[in-house]
Formats: structure tokens, C-alpha cells, sequence
């Protein structure tokens, strides 16, 4: 029996240790401790409009002084002032904590909440803002975090929106706080200083329902009745009746020819199996690509790949686990669930593309029943799984995507 390629779809204190651990560090991460802020102020474009318009009068003032002039002067000078004086002390005692989200994803809005504590005990704020200084090749803002009203003694909460643009490991360092209340011509800004950590998980991309089924079914991996009794599905066997069992479950022609109690068994049917193999064995550089093609982005879309068929078994009910070729990453077993999916999709956010690769083939020595999924950044390569494994490519990603329906 030869290895299956898939091609729209055909016939149908190790680095291991390391990422784990950065992991289990992230599931349990605190907001960090957050410094005190420096204070700074800066003229905004208005403002300096403002000054020029103040200088102009000043200068009409000294050449040729009247009363009417000197008293616009004198205004404009009270109210760059006033302006400086209230938003001065209004920003004095405002505290922020920024409540930074444990994971993200690629191609979904990040939402980044901010506590900002007014400790004033008569004075409120107004016109707040919030800017977070990220990188830019990572997360990119797409809705500001801004505060109408803080009155004294009041905590008020305020989401920034950011889209993830690349997976791993984002760090946030600084934030600011600012405002240009009352006459919008000068701004006060608070700067804290809090780092935190936030793993953005790889893109999820809806592919065919059928997709998995029609590689599952008759496989290793397909549907099947478990070993085990406790189900409600077919006939398991019978057994001799016990305290508690249901009067639906007893062996009534049983009873007839014996007298003796007995309770029919039903069997369980287990859900189908897949196993999603990642094979990044080859280098960045010796990837066989076309001279158009960029052999990083083929290693991404194979991440890519791989974290939509966990996502797609997980929406369907399979059984799943992942296994990483060429990196150092401990084989995930086959369960279901949120938590299971969570962690996958953290090892595939946390995978190090610049790490040296390793031989094998990332699979655990055992007899388990599941279909084998491999998926290639570059081209098949049917030396890294079993013959009854099925193979796909990076390229192959935008020919599996779940077709939108026409209107």
C-alpha cells in the first residue's frame, strides 16, 4: 500500500522542555508590575497654532500697546495657563494598569483592557486616552482606548483593539496615558512602564467540512465501536444484573428461560481519530521553492494549515493530536476538547522557525488508531510518515478552504 498525497483532494532541558515551560508560564501570567509613571507634556499641532497666534499679538502689543490688545494678550496668556494648570493637576493622580489578554489570534481582534484609577478625592478627569507602543510588524491598532469621564476615587475600565498581524510571542513594555483637556493645546501624558507577554496563536482557516471525513472514513482513524462497555448505542453483551442498573436495561427474555436477573450491555461508539503530523524537518533555506515563492511564508501557511485541521476535527467531534517534525516538541496525545485545542494551538504560535531542525519524525512509538495527517511546507515527502498516512502541501491551502455560499 503506498503513501497517499492529497492534491485538492486526491483518492481521497530540551528545546521541547523550554517551549512548554514558556507556555505554562503564559496560562498562569499576572499582569506585571506596573511602574511609576513619568510626566511629560507636549504641545499638540493646535497648540502650536495657538503660540504663534500668542507671539503675533505679543509683538502688536510691544510695538504699538492699546488697551484692547493688551487685554487679548493677557486672555491668551490666562488661558495657555489654565490650560496647562488643570490638565496639570488633573493628570497628577491618575493611575493605569493594563489588563492584557492571555492569548490572541491571528486574523481576529485583540481586545487590550486598561484600569485607569482617578485618586483624587475632589477633582475628576476628563478626555483620557490610552496609546499602547507596540511593534508594528506584529500588532497593528485598529481602535483606540479612550475615556469620556473619571470622577474622583473612580475606577473606569477602556479597550484598545489591535489586529494580530504575525504569530508568537508579542511583549508589550509602555503605555501612555494622555489628554489635552480642557482647550485641546497642550497634552499631558503618563507614561508606566508594565512588560507583559501575550502568545498569539497561527491563523484558523474554515476549510471543507468533507475535508476530513472523506480521509477518516475506513482509515485507521474512522469511526468505531469502542472496546468498552457503558454506552447507549449497539449490543455490547449481557451481565448479571446489579443493585442500580435501569429496569430499561434488564434481559427480559433472559429472565424468562433462566429466572435469573441479567442486564443487557450497549457498546460505545468512539469518534474518529487524526493525528496531524507537521513536517518542518528541512530548513528555511532548503525548501525547494520557485524563485517567486517566499520559503518563510510556505513554512507559515503549513502552520496555518495544520492549526485549521485541528480546529476543523475539534468543531466536528474527532479525537486529535499534533506532531512536529524537525523541532523539538513533544508529541500531543489524542483527546478532545477547548483545553486540548488551547494547547495545541500554543505549541503552533510557540514554534521557533529559526531553531535548528532535528531528525525524525516527531511520532511516538504506539499502536494508536488514527488517521495520519501530514502536512509539508514545500512538497510531499513520504519518508516522514507511514504508507497509509495522507500528505498535503502549504499550497494546497487556499484549494481546501470552505467555499462561501452565493446569496
Amino acid at each position: 500500500m503506498t503513501a497517499r498525497s492529497c492534491e485538492g483532494i486526491s483518492p481521497i532541558d530540551s528545546p521541547a522542555a523550554s517551549i512548554g515551560a514558556k507556555i505554562g508560564r503564559m496560562s498562569d501570567q499576572a499582569p506585571g508590575e506596573v511602574s511609576r509613571p513619568t510626566r511629560h507634556t507636549r504641545f499638540v499641532r493646535a497648540g502650536a497654532i495657538y503660540l504663534l497666534v500668542v507671539a503675533v499679538v505679543g509683538i502688536a502689543t510691544g510695538s504699538r500697546p492699546n488697551n484692547l490688545v493688551i487685554w487679548l494678550f493677557s486672555a491668551l496668556i490666562a488661558a495657555l495657563l489654565v490650560s496647562g494648570l488643570i490638565s496639570g493637576l488633573m493628570m497628577l493622580p491618575i493611575r493605569a494598569l493594563r489588563l492584557e489578554p492571555r492569548r490572541g489570534r491571528v486574523g481576529e481582534p485583540l481586545l487590550v483592557r486598561y484600569e485607569v484609577s482617578n485618586r483624587a478625592r475632589f477633582m475628576p478627569a476628563f478626555d483620557i486616552s490610552v496609546a499602547e507602543r507596540v511593534d508594528a510588524t506584529r500588532l497593528e491598532p485598529i481602535g483606540a482606548a479612550w475615556i469620556l469621564h473619571a470622577g474622583p476615587r473612580d475606577t473606569v475600565h477602556a479597550e484598545a483593539v489591535f489586529r494580530p498581524l504575525r504569530r508568537g510571542l508579542v511583549a508589550l513594555e509602555r503605555f501612555e496615558v494622555t489628554s489635552t483637556f480642557p482647550f485641546g493645546l497642550i497634552r499631558k501624558i503618563l507614561r508606566f512602564r508594565q512588560p507583559a507577554q501575550i502568545l498569539i496563536h497561527p491563523e484558523v482557516v474554515p476549510l471543507r467540512p468533507d475535508l476530513l471525513a472523506s480521509v477518516a472514513t475506513g482509515s485507521l482513524g474512522g469511526q468505531r465501536l469502542s472496546g468498552e462497555a457503558g454506552g447507549s448505542d449497539d449490543f455490547f453483551g449481557v451481565r448479571e444484573y446489579q443493585p442500580g442498573d435501569s429496569i430499561r436495561h434488564i434481559a427480559w427474555k433472559r429472565l424468562a428461560g433462566t429466572g435469573k436477573l441479567a442486564t443487557v450491555e450497549r457498546g460505545r461508539v468512539v469518534p474518529p481519530r487524526i493525528r496531524v503530523l507537521l513536517d518542518l524537518r528541512r530548513p528555511t533555506a532548503a525548501l525547494r521553492t520557485a524563485p517567486d515563492e517566499d520559503a518563510r511564508a510556505l513554512e507559515e501557511r503549513a502552520i496555518v494549515l495544520a492549526a485549521s485541521m485541528v480546529a476543523l476535527a475539534d468543531r466536528l467531534g474527532y479525537e486529535y493530536g499534533l506532531s512536529v517534525a524537525g523541532i523539538a516538541i513533544p508529541a500531543v496525545g489524542l483527546r478532545r476538547g477547548h483545553f486540548h485545542r488551547e494547547k495545541i494551538m500554543s505549541l503552533l504560535a510557540a514554534i521557533d522557525l529559526d531553531a535548528p531542525r532535528l531528525a525524525g519524525n516527531g511520532l511516538a512509538a504506539s499502536d494508536e488508531r488514527a488517521t495520519l495527517l501530514s502536512v509539508h511546507p514545500d512538497r510531499t515527502d513520504t519518508a516522514v510518515a507511514p504508507k497509509s498516512a495522507w500528505h498535503f502541501t502549504a499550497r494546497q491551502l487556499d484549494s481546501l478552504r470552505e467555499k462561501a455560499e452565493a446569496p
